[in-house]
């Protein structure tokens, strides 16, 4: 499968577009500040606050019934606790006496984007995240993504065990995620036999472990991130941004699955060399110059745009999607368009949902479709063909990477999906 992850500077975005087989699979579009701050005189109040961003922020009331309290993050700019998210707090002005009252200055992290009419999401347990692992002051202990397969966790947990991690984790007051990415260090190590998991010993024959070389070189720097942090904090003032997040497309480019793209693609020579800083042994970064065709012409990205925001999505077979999305859910309704059933005893109508939920599965992570999404599948012939697209689907989106669950169907033959929100959707990114 050819893929490539294109980076494209347009107007005052950048967009981070994957390629799939030459199918658009993944868009995110985020402000050029460079170009913001030159095209515009004085600060620009209606910006976005930066996902991921660390503040000393100003609680401005909490609401018992809501159990939440409403901060100021940034002087006009409100953002949105649960108090579930504010176990163990910082705060600044005062010590912590297990409750958090209007006045506080505490420190919290942007976790959700802000969308539509909702407030930015915020946290006080941060974290700091890296392409191999995230480390956490919410919680202790290691923990491992969800996608890691039985294998890939006893070999690391075996790696963390050999260095000492859970104490040297203990000492320095944080907990570990390890990520989806850790997989690619294996490929550098050893073979893990296939008969690991049953036997419960993972051989490591390599005694040279180039992995371990980029996972404590990292873990080491979001170590001096977090100390950074939490030492800045009793010297700066309320509202202070003590941490920037990494610029979005260098993001994407470290929490994308290494085997998600053959290669990188940018139109922009500073964008390139910012590529090539972060991220110095990657080989497979190009800087596009052809003068004879642009890039995006070259992907035709305004014709895979404009795909991505119709309502119909026409299937292979015929059939086709319409999505509509409301200011309360996602509505995906799936019609077998001029396909005619032939006979009562037929499956193609099966036929047809899977290929829907093949094509549903794509459609949620290119439009960060988020929230309640209702799916309309075509009626079934046997309460067995319902239960095994159930499955079916629930497979298709365990690969995505933001949190995806397929709930139920209901009496009404309704599919109930909810996918976590994290980002705005493709539709709010793109709007003017």
């Amino acid at each position: 499968m050819s893929s490539a992850l294109l980076i494209i500077e347009r107007n005052e975005q950048i967009l981070s577009l994957l390629y799939q087989d030459n199918r658009l699979v993944q868009v995110k579009v985020q402000e050029d500040n460079l170009k913001k701050q030159n095209n515009k005189v004085g600060e620009d109040s209606s910006s976005s606050l930066p996902l991921h961003a660390i503040y000393v922020g100003k609680v401005k009331n909490v609401v018992p019934s809501i159990n939440a309290a409403f901060v100021e993050v940034e002087k006009g700019k409100m953002g949105f606790l649960p108090m579930k998210q504010a176990k163990n707090p910082i705060i600044v002005n005062r010590k912590y006496d297990g409750k958090i009252v209007a006045g506080d200055e505490i420190l919290v992290q942007i976790e959700k984007e802000a969308i539509k009419t909702k407030e930015p999401g915020l946290t006080c347990n941060l974290s700091f995240t890296g392409k191999y692992s995230v480390l956490t002051t919410g919680k202790q202990g290691i923990g491992f993504s969800t996608k890691l397969g039985n294998k890939t966790k006893l070999y690391w947990k075996q790696k963390l065990e050999a260095w000492n991690m859970e104490e040297v984790l203990r000492k320095e007051n944080v907990g570990m995620v390890i990520r989806t990415n850790v997989t690619a260090l294996m490929e550098s190590d050893t073979d893990v036999q296939d008969d690991s998991v049953e036997t419960g010993i993972v051989r490591m024959e390599s005694s040279n472990f180039k992995g371990a070389v980029y996972f404590k070189e990292e873990f080491e720097q979001l170590l001096a991130q977090k100390n950074k942090v939490l030492s800045a904090v009793s010297y700066r003032t309320c509202f202070s941004c003590l941490e920037q997040p990494m610029e979005g497309y260098l993001a994407d480019i470290r929490d994308t699955y290494e085997d998600s793209f053959d290669k990188i693609i940018t139109n922009s020579e500073e964008i390139f060399h910012r590529i090539r800083e972060e991220f110095p042994a990657m080989e497979n970064v190009e800087f596009y110059q052809d003068s004879r065709i642009s890039l995006e012409k070259l992907y035709s990205v305004e014709t895979r745009l404009k795909e991505a925001l119709d309502e119909r999505v026409w299937l292979k077979s015929g059939a086709y999607l319409v999505i509509q999305q409301t200011e309360a859910l996602t509505v995906i309704d799936v019609n077998s368009g001029k396909i005619q059933k032939k006979n009562p005893k037929d499956d193609i109508y099966h036929e047809i949902n899977k290929e829907a939920a093949r094509e549903i599965a794509l459609q949620l992570r290119l439009r960060n479709l988020s929230g309640i999404i209702i799916v309309d599948f075509i009626s079934q012939n046997t309460k067995e063909q319902d239960s095994q697209l159930l499955g079916y689907l629930g497979s298709l989106v365990k690969k995505d990477s933001v949190k995806t669950h397929v709930v139920d169907m209901t009496p009404l033959g309704l599919v109930e999906v909810t996918r976590k929100k994290i980002h705005k959707s493709l539709k709010e990114q793109l709007a003017p």
